[in-house]
């Protein structure tokens, strides 16, 4: 989290947003504080809960209220999602002062099951890859028939992919001798502004469902941190699976072999995809921007949230990796290891 941003909040603010959605004020456990504020809680009667604290320079409190219309849209029309529960006033979400900006929190419903070990070949397998892809899916075909009643130009309506602040502000978080980074950006983004819309291949999708954002339990993937949703191509949503399995989630058995495990994980995601929402597959050529844009925003955010010198040796490898990539312009993994002409 910015040091701005860390300053402002403190356990008097997570005590007035537990207090406002009556939850019992004696157990806080941190999860994550990213981009995010997010602990788990009890609720009056025990059960754990999620509660999630923005700040107000990364989202607005109108923006994070359209995104929970959205997830229960996403709910009533079947899918597993963990529900959001309403504060003793009856809102969605309550708006805590803090200086001249705000924290907006809201409840979740903790999921059932737990991450996938990626690990352990009985969960990280076909059978996960296929539910995954269903998943993605059926939320796609789902959202082809979401409509907001907001203004379009008002901040009730989710954002438009291009207007992320990494993207708007890319030049703030690159060195002078990264130039290279910014021409890479330029040419993705005139090369997606010239790509067609319609509600079978465009609209509002989850924008970040990896591995590290859904549960698993009796073989069903339960997705939440719908934080990032935003209007972007449904092949972004199969371009992010993608992009965090083969980056550090390949199974020992490949011996490190990414392209190997890529065209395996992607061929079953794509026949699981295949059974909720048929995707015309020449969409699928488009796959090495999304793949090289994920490369762009990371390294982005990753230098706006995290100094150098605190990265661990993780990351800063993973940062020399993705600086590779992007100074040769070429995505995590090809088209061709994908073998997209012979998918089903």
């Amino acid at each position: 989290m910015e040091q701005q941003v860390e300053r402002l909040f403190g356990e008097s603010v997570l005590r007035e947003a537990a207090e406002r959605f009556g939850l019992n004020q004696e157990y806080f456990k941190k999860l994550g504080d990213f981009e995010n504020y997010v602990y788990e809680m009890h609720n009056q009667q025990g059960e754990a809960v999620i509660m999630r604290l923005t700040h107000s320079s990364h989202r607005s409190e109108s923006r994070i209220a359209a995104e929970l219309d959205w997830i229960y849209f996403l709910i009533n029309e079947g899918l597993d999602i963990p529900r959001c529960y309403e504060s003793l006033l009856g809102k969605r979400v309550e708006k805590l002062l803090v200086e001249d900006s705000y924290f907006t929190a809201a409840l979740f419903q903790k999921a059932e099951g737990n991450r996938v070990d990626f690990h352990n070949p009985a969960e990280w397998n076909q059978q996960l890859f296929r539910e995954w892809g269903r998943l993605t899916g059926q939320m796609h075909h789902a959202t082809s028939s979401y409509r907001v009643t907001a203004d379009p130009d008002d901040e009730g309506k989710r954002q438009e992919w291009y207007e992320d602040e990494l993207l708007l502000e890319a030049r703030k978080y690159v060195s002078e001798d990264e130039e290279f980074i910014l021409e890479s950006l330029e040419e993705i983004l005139k090369h997606l502004h010239g790509l067609p819309q319609d509600n079978r291949s465009y609209g509002l999708i989850h924008s970040d469902m990896h591995q590290g954002n859904f549960f698993v339990a009796n073989g069903r993937i339960s997705v939440f941190d719908f934080d990032d949703c935003a209007y972007n191509w449904f092949i972004h949503d199969i371009a992010i699976p993608l992009y965090y399995s083969v980056s550090w989630a390949i199974p020992d058995a490949y011996n490190g072999d990414r392209d190997a495990f890529a065209a395996e994980f992607f061929e079953a995601f794509w026949t699981g995809y295949q059974v909720e929402h048929k995707l015309d597959a020449a969409w699928l050529q488009e796959l090495p921007y999304f793949l090289r844009l994920r490369d762009l925003t990371l390294y982005l955010v990753i230098n706006k949230k995290v100094e150098p010198h605190a990265r661990d040796s993780r990351m800063t490898k993973w940062m020399e990796e993705i600086k590779s990539r992007l100074k040769q312009n070429i995505p995590i993994v090809g088209l061709d290891c994908l073998k997209i002409n012979k998918l089903p």
